[in-house]
C-alpha cells in the first residue's frame, strides 16, 4: 500500500511539472505569435523576441506555475544552516567545475549527433549570447531565470521530496532541471549543476545560496563569454588575431581553466563530506527507480522533454 500511495505523490508532481511546462513554454510561443502579428518585420531583432518572450514568461508564467506545483502539495521545513564565505567561494568553484564538465558531455553529445546528421546541431543559447545585446540578456539569465528556476526546482520539488530521503530530493531535482531545458546542449551541465545546487539547498535550508551560485555561474557563461563571443572572432584562424583579441582570449583562459581546475580540486578533496541523511520515509533500493519514474506522471514528463531534445537535435 506505501509504494502505490508514494507513486501517486511522484506522479502527481510529474503531471503538475508537465501542466506547468506547458504553460510556461505557452506563453513564450504566444508572446512570439504577438509580435510576429504586429510587426514580421520585429522577429528578425532578438532583443524584441527575447522581450516579448521573457517578460511573460518570468511575469505570468512562472508565477501560475508556482501555483500549479504547490496547490495541495505536503511539502517539509528544511533545517536552515548558514554558509560561510569561504564555503560560498569553494561551492561556486565546485559548481564552475561540475558545469564544465557537464558542458563536455553535452558538446559530445551533439557534436556525435551533428556527425551522424551531417549538419552541426544549433545551440539556441549560443545564438541569443552571441547576437543579443549582453545587458539586456544579462537580466535574464543572470537576473531572472536563477531565481525563478531556482524557486521552482530547489524550493519546490526539494521540500516536496525530501521526506523521501536528501539523496531522492537532490537526484530528482537535478534531472529533472537538466529535461527542463529540452536540449542536449544544456542538459549536461544543467543535470549537473542541478544536483550540486539540491545538494547546498538540502544541507542549509536557504534558497538564497543557490540563487547566489546560479548567478554567478550564469554571469561568467552569459556576460563574460558573451562579451567574448561579440569582441573576438573566434572563427578563424587563431594567428590572425589581432593583439587586443589574444590578449582578452588569453585572459579569458586563464580564467575558464584556473576556476576548473580549482574546483575540480576541491571537488575530489571533498567527496567525503558529501554525506546524506535518510528521510522520514524510506523507499527501498530495488523500488525507487520505479516509485520515482515509472509512474504516469513522471513518465509523461520525461517522454515529453526527451522527445523534445531529439526533436531539437534532429531538425
Amino acid at each position: 500500500m506505501g509504494a502505490k500511495i508514494y507513486k501517486k505523490d511522484f506522479s502527481n508532481l510529474g503531471l503538475r511539472m508537465v501542466a506547468s511546462a506547458i504553460l510556461i513554454f505557452g506563453i513564450q510561443i504566444l508572446g512570439q505569435y504577438i509580435i510576429l502579428a504586429i510587426n514580421p518585420r520585429w522577429f528578425s531583432d532578438m532583443n524584441i523576441v527575447l522581450a516579448a518572450t521573457m517578460i511573460p514568461m518570468y511575469a505570468l508564467g512562472y508565477p501560475l506555475a508556482f501555483v500549479i506545483l504547490q496547490a495541495g502539495a505536503e511539502k517539509r521545513t528544511i533545517e536552515k544552516h548558514k554558509m560561510k564565505t569561504v564555503q560560498f567561494i569553494m561551492a561556486f568553484l565546485m559548481s564552475y567545475a561540475l558545469m564544465m564538465l557537464g558542458n563536455i558531455v553535452g558538446v559530445g553529445v551533439t557534436s556525435g549527433i551533428g556527425f551522424l546528421k551531417g549538419e552541426s546541431v544549433d545551440n539556441g543559447l549560443t545564438d541569443i549570447v552571441s547576437n543579443g545585446n549582453i545587458w539586456l540578456t544579462s537580466i535574464y539569465t543572470v537576473l531572472l531565470a536563477p531565481i525563478f528556476e531556482e524557486y521552482m526546482f530547489r524550493k519546490i520539488i526539494c521540500d516536496r521530496l525530501v521526506k523521501y530521503g536528501q539523496g531522492m530530493a537532490i537526484i530528482m531535482s537535478g534531472f529533472m532541471f537538466g529535461l527542463f531545458h529540452g536540449n542536449f546542449n544544456q542538459f549536461f551541465y544543467a543535470a549537473a549543476i542541478g544536483f550540486f545546487f539540491a545538494f547546498i539547498y538540502v544541507k542549509t535550508g536557504e534558497i538564497k545560496y543557490t540563487i547566489g551560485l546560479h548567478m554567478m555561474v550564469n554571469f561568467i557563461g552569459s556576460v563574460v563569454g558573451g562579451l567574448l563571443l561579440q569582441n573576438v572572432d573566434l572563427s578563424g584562424d587563431l594567428f590572425r588575431m589581432s593583439p587586443s583579441e589574444m590578449v582578452i582570449l588569453a585572459l579569458y583562459m586563464l580564467l575558464i581553466y584556473g576556476m576548473v581546475i580549482a574546483g575540480g580540486v576541491l571537488l575530489l578533496a571533498n567527496l567525503s563530506k558529501f554525506k546524506l541523511s535518510p528521510g522520514e520515509i524510506t523507499i527501498r533500493k530495488g523500488n525507487k527507480f520505479e516509485i520515482s519514474i515509472i509512474n504516469v506522471g513522471m513518465f509523461i514528463y520525461c517522454e515529453l522533454f526527451v522527445l523534445m531534445m531529439i526533436g531539437q537535435a534532429l531538425l
